[in-house]
């Protein structure tokens, strides 16, 4: 089963009222909806703002829920120069960009040092898609960096300088590291609220319904593409065999 996960319920909306044949469950606070985005069966949740929201949550998921892959689906402040609203940023790769020492989970530590991948078989549907079918925004392939507050001003030019991320937000790290820790293929696509020149929480609030569906845009060309050729089911079984002692 594909998680598609989102902190808010602004963007969770455009995946909501595209879903076919919708139930919903309730567990551990959280309410999940099952149901089909064109041939795709996904599940779809709402982990809340920030890492230890994030990382909570993601490991309540994976521990009930027989989860092949996650994608997770929203927004992000720029910090490179280049970017404007609503253009799509696909994560190649993630890190933190602060760190206080905290621990969100039992087994999930904030750590500047570390850096996770997205998974390559996710990486290279999701360029096949755009590619044979671009959207009409921009969309960049990069670094997307994680931090514990909303970054504005000349903070987000600090974060650019140290840790050369295309975007930023408050969440991505911190689910990309319990994927890592659980071996569950992971990728980010995050759409840009806001940049540096208009790097207020106003300008989120005005700009989070146009990036929320900027990214849906784009995940949905994903799922489609993994319907034509997918083996993450595959290799997600095989992950459980081998748990199992079990040979496939």
């Amino acid at each position: 089963m594909t998680l598609i996960i989102c902190a808010l319920k602004q963007e969770a909306k455009p995946y909501l009222a595209t879903l076919g044949n919708k139930k919903i469950i309730k567990y551990a606070n959280h309410k999940i909806h099952y149901g089909y985005i064109g041939d795709t069966e996904i599940m779809l949740a709402q982990c809340g703002v920030g890492m230890e929201r994030t990382a909570s949550a993601l490991l309540k998921f994976i521990n009930i829920f027989n989860i092949s892959c996650i994608i997770m689906s929203g927004t992000a402040g720029g910090t490179d120069p280049h970017l404007e609203i609503g253009d799509t940023v696909i994560a190649e790769e993630i890190t933190y960009h602060d760190s206080d020492g905290k621990k969100l989970t039992e087994n999930v530590s904030v750590d500047e040092k570390l850096t996770f991948k997205t998974n390559l078989t996710m990486l290279e549907h999701i360029k096949a898609s755009v590619s044979k079918e671009p959207p009409a925004h921009k969309i960049y392939f990069g670094k997307i960096a994680t931090g514990s507050k909303f970054v504005t001003g000349k903070e987000r030019e600090a974060v650019f300088e140290k840790r050369q991320p295309l975007c930023v937000d408050m969440e991505t790290a911190a689910a990309a590291h319990v994927c890592f820790v659980k071996n569950i293929p992971f990728i980010a696509v995050r759409s840009v609220t806001d940049t540096r020149e208009q790097s207020k929480l106003k300008d989120f609030f005005k700009n989070v319904s146009l990036a929320s569906l900027n990214s849906f845009i784009v995940v949905k060309k994903l799922l489609d593409e993994m319907v034509i050729n997918n083996p993450l089911h595959a290799e997600a079984d095989e992950r459980r065999s081998n748990a199992a002692g079990i040979n496939v």
